[in-house]
């Protein structure tokens, strides 16, 4: 609060209103999260579980493809904990600027994006769809979407669940 006050004091009469206007208007990381949650209705949410079973269905399946796993977590979080199996490791600061060297927009697949505990990765999803993933032909049913991890890696963990660390799979 004295840090806002000493750049209020600082600035002209008409860049102070601005600033006070703004800073009544800021959000907190949950707050946006949530807000995110309550009005981008082209971002989707599973749970672990469900991402399990349908990577599991997938895998069994000849047909059906699985969906892109995105890691938005910063590259220390993934060093030291490892990723969902298959997982394409993309932090959240390059994941805009990177996506598309790793998925077209045109591919036929799911994304499902994942962070630590299931925030972050909900700013990541709504920056995809925001890039047009996952909201081509938004009335038909079978087209991709794009999906946000809820929990996390954390939640994937708990479940007990695979974890890809050093090239390497275990539980």
């Amino acid at each position: 609060m004295l840090a806002n006050s000493l750049r209020l004091a600082r600035l002209s009469t008409s860049s102070r209103a601005t600033f006070a206007a703004s800073v009544a208007h800021q959000k907190s990381f949950p707050a946006l999260v949530q807000e995110i949650k309550a009005t981008n209705k082209d971002i989707h949410y599973l749970s672990p579980k469900d991402l399990h079973s349908l990577k599991s269905e997938t895998a069994a399946s000849s047909s059906a493809q699985p969906p892109h796993v995105i890691d938005v977590r910063e590259r220390h979080e993934v060093q030291a904990t490892g990723t969902i199996p298959g997982a394409i490791v993309l932090p959240r600061g390059i994941l805009e600027r990177d996506v598309a060297k790793f998925i077209k927009q045109s591919d036929p697949r799911d994304v499902v994006v994942y962070c630590a505990g299931g925030f972050r990765s909900v700013l990541a999803a709504e920056s995809l769809v925001r890039l047009g993933y996952g909201v081509k032909g938004a009335s038909n049913s079978s087209s991709p979407k794009v999906w946000s991890l809820d929990e996390g890696m954390e939640g994937w963990v708990k479940n007990g669940f695979q974890v890809e660390k050093d090239g390497k799979v275990s539980k």
